[in-house]
């Protein structure tokens, strides 16, 4: 049975409180999201519930994986991890995001071990499959196996149409499989999906806009990126996503530095590297963190041409990181 052919209903999914602090995360706080999460898991009436602290937990640990901080993230999934009940799908949930933290910290075998022994056999056909199997597209993405990952994206898309898929419905598929044609060399088809992302203005927040457009960067002409990228760092300076801003910082690096503009290209990627350093990521000289798009080089002939850094501050002062 196909995974979207049927989403059993999962009781943690409608509770209340957790898609109100889900709404925080999407909407681009993730540090109020976060607090608010580890109020929950230690004053609520159902505090004590395995599944309740496996989902708030889960939801914690995201939190904290989008405001850079991944040492505490992977100990927050673990813990969810451990804590949900034994035989159950739930446990896919936790699993995911702890296995998407050990991608982002360039840990692919330990996050390949913990995908495997999350799931063995069969992906039941429930909700708490989707945020595995875009953990799982993610990290074949980061190990270069594009075309699994699409089809991992894909299934993930399939399920999240549904009206049953509860927390998950707005999982960004479009964008993670525009990331992964662009690895096969697909580009109009990675921007036919990313417009189609950007398109769904009412559902989404700073941090899905932000990087769908640095991924529509990825499918422009050279000279238009810089643009569309500063348009992206706006966006994920709001919303306080460290790692995905480092991101956009490292491809508007390639980017100026692609036209031509070493001296700017040159003090950008520094900055995108210190960032990266600062949110656990291993320093990879032509990839910040797994996951940036380095865009073909602009074709032979075109001029290059000295444009604008990106703002500095790299920190917004609100999110306290």
């Amino acid at each position: 049975m196909a995974l979207h052919a049927q989403l059993p209903p999962c009781p943690m999914l409608s509770e209340p409180r957790l898609r109100d602090t889900q709404a925080l995360l999407l909407s681009g706080d993730p540090r109020r999201a976060a607090d608010r999460c580890a109020h929950l898991l230690g004053g609520a009436p159902h505090a004590g519930t395995p599944g309740w602290q496996a989902a708030f937990g889960a939801l914690r640990a995201e939190s904290l994986l989008c405001l850079g901080d991944a040492g505490w993230a992977e100990r927050e999934a673990a813990a969810a991890v451990r804590a949900a009940p034994p035989g159950g799908a739930l446990v896919l949930w936790p699993a995911a995001v702890l296995a998407q933290t050990l991608t982002e910290t360039g840990r692919y075998e330990e996050a390949d071990r913990q995908l495997r022994d999350a799931a063995r056999g069969p992906l039941p056909s429930t909700a708490y499959a989707l945020p595995y199997l875009r953990a799982r597209g993610r990290h074949r993405l980061a190990v270069r196996r594009p075309a699994e990952a699409l089809a991992d994206f894909r299934r993930t898309g399939g399920g999240v149409n549904r009206p049953d898929a509860g927390l998950f419905l707005h999982l960004p598929w479009r964008t993670d499989a525009a990331e992964a044609l662009l690895g096969l060399g697909r580009c109009r088809q990675a921007a036919e999906l990313v417009r189609e992302q950007l398109a769904r203005t009412a559902v989404l927040g700073p941090r899905y806009r932000g990087v769908a457009l640095r991924l529509l960067a990825a499918t422009e002409e050279p000279a238009r990126r810089p643009a569309t990228l500063a348009r992206a760092i706006v966006e994920l300076r709001a919303c306080a996503d460290r790692p995905e801003l480092a991101r956009a910082l490292a491809d508007l690096g390639d980017c100026l530095h692609d036209l031509g503009d070493d001296f700017t290209a040159g003090g950008v990627l520094r900055r995108a590297r210190h960032l990266a350093a600062d949110c656990g990521a291993p320093p990879l000289p032509a990839r910040v963190l797994p996951g940036t798009v380095r865009p073909a080089r602009y074709r032979a002939g075109t001029s290059p041409r000295r444009l604008p850094a990106a703002p500095r501050d790299d920190r917004p002062a609100a999110s306290g990181v």
